[in-house]
Order: structure tokens, then sequence, then C-alpha cells
């Protein structure tokens, strides 16, 4: 299971607050776009309702399976027979709590918000690990997790998201020397491991293309005209 590092443990950032809606402040500010808000920007009219269209089924797979995560990471000894028998999604969360990679790493985050108030964007990662190097010391990996329906399911881009996170965090002098998206399905579990750099550069292409969605919004906005795909990405 998974192994917690008190002594070396990343809190989140003072005063950052996220509501229901994932709406994120500080103090009385509102930011108006999170990490995944820029990503799903990018995404077509098509994709975006397809997303709304598929909720219940994704949903409530998702939030269980981060709760589990986020409880074996920051309860001692918490393990998910704790919950009652025949719990929802043991098939996705069992494989990933049980993954051969919690066995060389140690954890030091868990559900850690972050905010850049340049960028006006804020945010929170699902956790991050210490990995050992071969040739002594450790390496600090930030990680997302994404669940999905199927175990044939393919694995698809996450660097931009990861790299939003690595670049909220430098803005308050937390570095990262990588990222790992950690793929839970039915009955398995992977892991993916980029460099910090890739993701980084992911990012910054992914926020410039959300730059000029954001004007081409206002402008609409400005003058009555609701936006092509009824989906509004600056609300997520």
């Amino acid at each position: 299971m998974l192994h917690r590092l008190p002594h070396r443990w990343l809190d989140p950032l003072p005063g950052l607050e996220r509501d229901p809606e994932h709406r994120y402040r500080l103090g009385t500010h509102v930011f108006p776009v999170s990490v995944t808000g820029v990503i799903a920007s990018q995404k077509g009219a098509y994709a975006m309702e397809r997303i709304e269209a598929t909720r219940p089924d994704w949903e409530p797979r998702g939030v269980t399976t981060h709760r589990a995560l986020e409880l074996a990471a920051t309860v001692p000894g918490w393990h998910p027979d704790d919950w009652p028998a025949c719990w929802p999604w043991i098939d996705w969360i069992w494989p990933l709590l049980t993954h051969p990679l919690w066995q060389g790493v140690k954890l030091c985050a868990s559900e850690m918000g972050l905010y850049s108030l340049e960028l006006d964007v804020a945010g929170t990662f699902d956790g991050a690990y210490l990995a050992p190097r071969p040739g002594g010391g450790w390496d600090r990996i930030l990680f997302d997790l994404k669940t999905q329906g199927r175990a044939d399911s393919g694995a698809y881009c996450t660097r931009a998201q990861l790299g939003g996170y690595i670049t909220l965090a430098a803005e308050h002098g937390i570095t990262f020397d990588g990222a790992a998206t950690l793929w839970a399905r039915p009955g398995r579990a992977r892991v993916t491991v980029y460099g910090a750099a890739e993701c980084r550069e992911a990012w910054q292409a992914a926020l410039a293309s959300y730059r000029g969605v954001e004007g081409r919004v206002a402008r609409a906005r400005a003058a009555g005209v609701l936006c092509a795909s009824g989906v509004d990405p600056f609300s997520l």
C-alpha cells in the first residue's frame, strides 16, 4: 500500500478555497478559470457535449476512486476494507492502491491546491511522491489520477494539465522533477511518467490557445452572442 512522508509533506497553499462548483477564490479574488478549464477550452463542441452527456457514468466513479486514493495517502493504516463490503468501484480502486509503483516511492502530497495571480489560474493536483534516483537522492514527481470505463481504454495526452500544475507550483518555490498520470481501469492500473520540461512546454501551448479562445469569448459576450459550443469552459 502507500507510504507517507509526514516530515516532507507539501501542504495546500493557505487561503485558497474551492467551492462545490470548483470555483477557486483567494480572499475576495475569484479565479476565472482552473487548469482543467484551460485544457477544456481546447476541446471542440462535440467533445464537450459528450463529456457532459456521460457525466452520470464517469463522475461517481472518478469521485469515489479519487477519494479512496486520498484516504490511502493521508490516513495511516487506511485500507479499502475499512469501507462497507461491496462498495462501488473496487475493481478500479484495488489495482490502483496495490500497484507496484507504491512499493518504491514515498508520498509527499495529496489533493494540493495551487494558484497563480499572474496567470489568474488555480487548480488542484491529486498528489506527489518521491522516487529514488539510481545514483542516490530523490526525484519529486507530481501525479494526477484518471479513471476510465474499460480495461482496454487507451491513454491520452495529459502533459499540458500536468505542466499547468508544475508551473503554478514553481511560482511558490515548489519544484518537481517530473509528473505522472495514474490510469485506473477495471481490473488494472498503469502509470505514465513525463519529464517536467515537456509538461511545461505543453502547458504553455495550451495556455496560449486558451488566451485566444478567451479573447474571442469576451468579444462575443460583449456583442451579446453565445459561445458556439453552448459550453462555457471558463466555469470549469
